[in-house]
């Protein structure tokens, strides 16, 4: 047991070193198309953010309402595999789904971001059920959030 506890503490800050200082992932549009992006997460682990072509949208991590591996959420018309991990952003239910590299990656990502999600006091809301409407983001591009500096300030954008 104890060995077991050791190995998920040295994944978990793998995990976070790796997203403090920034990791290429890739965004799947509900086309189909892969868009890379960088993530990271501050150094608190209260703000997620998705960085691409100098745009950057952040996510606070109460906002997030869970992060799903596979195929779930059911239902998307976004074409979801075995490697992909869907977030669902409150409150307006809308869907980021990332495409890691292996299965590993995957998995250690949704429960790295539910843990920390968790954490920071977030809710989970769980998978939309038949007859909600589905919030999914229509367009094929990434929305992001032009970062300023002061935290208040933002303006939305298409990547």
């Amino acid at each position: 047991m104890t060995d077991q506890l050791q190995e998920a503490k040295t994944v978990v800050r793998d995990f976070v070193l790796e997203m403090r200082v920034g990791r290429r992932m890739m965004v799947l549009s509900p086309s189909g198309q892969l868009k890379a992006t960088t993530c990271s997460l501050n150094g608190d682990l209260s703000i997620f953010r998705i960085v691409r072509a100098s745009q950057v949208r952040r996510i606070l991590l109460t906002n997030i309402g869970g992060v799903f591996a596979g195929q779930e959420p059911e239902g998307l018309s976004t074409p979801l595999d075995d490697l992909c991990a869907t977030m669902i952003i409150r409150p307006s239910r809308e869907m980021v789904t990332f495409r890691l590299e292996h299965i590993n990656a995957r998995d250690t990502f949704v429960m790295c971001m539910m843990l920390f999600a968790q954490s920071q006091g977030a809710e989970m809301m769980g998978l939309p059920q038949e007859g909600e409407p589905d919030e999914e983001e229509e367009d094929d591009e990434v929305d992001l959030v032009i970062e300023d500096a002061n935290i208040g300030s933002a303006t939305g954008s298409q990547a």
